[in-house]
């Protein structure tokens, strides 16, 4: 019995969440909170400071890659000798 109270529960609590969810995309929706929260992200990330900050990533991650390519390649090139 008590298992199926705490599951009513769960479910109850779990609609609520997404009922609350759906009524603040759709009141956000109305007043142009997210146009404007599109705009503000789209301004922030092509800033020259978070330009700045994603180069040094980007090359870590390009030259990262690479070396894991060569260290495959290199791999397969081995031959065994008995």
């Amino acid at each position: 019995m008590m298992n199926n109270k705490k599951g009513m529960t769960t479910s109850l609590i779990a609609a609520g969440v997404a009922g609350a969810a759906a009524y603040g995309i759709s009141m956000g929706m109305q007043n142009g909170s997210f146009q404007n929260m599109s705009q503000k992200l789209s301004n922030s990330m092509n800033s020259s400071t978070m330009q700045d900050i994603a180069k040094p990533l980007q090359d870590m991650l390009a030259s990262g890659g690479q070396a894991m390519n060569q260290g495959a390649s290199g791999g397969q090139n081995q031959t065994q000798s008995s």
